[in-house]
């Protein structure tokens, strides 16, 4: 079956052309923002995100026949017209579907679960959770690809101690597709997958792994501008967590959920609980940040990064910037392919956003230098959301007289247009 290998702006615009949609009609069909569709009639050359590359090869499976034969022959004529052979983007997924059957051959599933199978798969998830610099969508297939295979190894093994081993690989799987479909736009998605994570973690009796889950329901919670199921959820995993880091993550993202209350008495109690965890944290090492890390980590700089956020929602800049800088200092001081770019990112905005509620334009514009350069691939729906409130901020009376202050609106407004994950609003 021919397919598109890698949509661009222009293929994007013929496929509207094949349907005879106006850009009103393709969008809405596709389900993205009428500026995205005009976009890719402005830049042509243009390389849609993994979101919307996995939006337009389904749009581009759904169209009648017709359509799909009129639209590779404009692929083609577009081809030759250019002077590029027909085979250029559109390609016969001959390797993928070999790969698939090679790697779901029965000479290879249907023998016994070996130790060496399970701590392959528990090395695999521990690389996968520390790998910060990849893509959501590559992140999300690799999760899915080991959680499959862990869930095909506990159907063929009966010994409890495997089983909760797989269980546990199945459940992080689980919960780094959560967090990375999210990530995509996927907010419903990713929630029904946070609560099958944490299911996973119940069956597999893992409490670190458990508490974590609960975590994520949390911050899907806070996002949805729900903060008192964000609340409830704390309770809940509060008598599931172990001490220790566990708990301290858990406060420090309550602490958002009490700053989205306006709540600052809360906010500055739940992160003085927080210390206290920091201390018990100090001797007491927990097997899932301990022996995984990296997305299943939480530590000094995302503690710092979510109490900047906390207090960002309360409008305080000064404690905001200062929280947000000790995060990214702790950042930089990690080897370059291990700096988690989201958080980096996310938390790079925020400081623009503690800058504006100082009245510092300067300060705001450097520290979106980094951002404004993302590369459409990395622009997920955590930093989309992030500065879309930055671009907000900029339409308010303090700067809507400020010619440079709207420049910088304009290239946020820019940036957002050119991205495919987009926030719920």
């Amino acid at each position: 079956m021919t397919r598109i290998e890698r949509w661009t702006g222009a293929l994007a615009c013929l496929l509207q052309s094949a349907s005879g949609m106006t850009n009103e009609g393709f969008a809405n069909w596709l389900g993205v923002a009428i500026r995205t569709v005009s976009y890719w009639h402005s830049r042509p050359d243009t390389v849609p995100g993994n979101s919307n590359q996995e939006i337009l090869a389904a749009a581009l499976d759904r169209v009648s026949d017709a359509v799909r034969s009129r639209f590779f022959r404009m692929v083609a004529d577009s081809l030759k017209k250019a002077g590029i052979p027909s085979t250029g983007n559109v390609v016969v997924d001959v390797v993928s579907d070999a790969a698939n059957s090679v790697a779901n051959d029965p000479l290879l599933t249907s023998g016994p679960v070996g130790c060496e199978s399970i701590e392959s798969l528990q090395e695999e998830m521990a690389l996968l959770a520390r790998a910060g610099g990849m893509a959501a969508f590559d992140m999300f297939t690799s999760a899915r690809r080991l959680r499959d295979e862990a869930r095909k190894l506990a159907e063929s093994t009966r010994r409890p101690g495997d089983l909760a081993d797989l269980y546990v690989i199945v459940g992080q799987g689980t919960a780094l597709m959560a967090s990375t479909a999210f990530d995509l736009g996927h907010w419903n998605d990713s929630a029904a997958l946070a609560r099958a994570s944490t299911q996973y973690a119940d069956l597999a009796g893992h409490a670190s792994l458990k508490a974590w889950t609960y975590g994520l329901q949390m911050t899907l919670a806070n996002w949805r501008n729900e903060p008192d199921a964000a609340l409830t959820y704390f309770a809940r995993a509060m008598r599931a967590a172990p001490d220790g880091e566990p708990k301290l993550r858990l406060r420090y993202i309550a602490s958002r959920s009490h700053a989205l209350l306006a709540d600052a008495e809360s906010v500055a109690e739940v992160l003085e609980a927080a210390r206290r965890d920091r201390d018990m944290a100090a001797s007491r090492a927990d097997d899932l940040s301990g022996s995984v890390g990296g997305e299943f980590a939480f530590g000094e700089a995302r503690a710092a990064a979510c109490a900047a956020a906390a207090w960002l929602d309360l409008r305080n800049g000064e404690q905001a910037a200062r929280y947000a800088r000790e995060a990214l200092q702790v950042y930089e001081a990690l080897p370059l392919s291990r700096r988690p770019y989201s958080q980096i990112n996310g938390t790079q905005i925020d400081v623009a956003a503690a800058h504006l509620h100082m009245r510092d334009r300067d300060g705001a514009g450097e520290a979106l230098q980094g951002v404004l350069d993302l590369p459409a691939q990395k622009r997920n729906v955590s930093l989309t959301g992030r500065l879309e409130k930055v671009g907000r901020l900029l339409t308010t009376p303090a700067w809507r007289n400020d010619s440079e202050a709207q420049q910088l609106a304009e290239r946020i407004s820019v940036w957002l247009a050119e991205t495919s994950a987009r926030p719920l609003s």
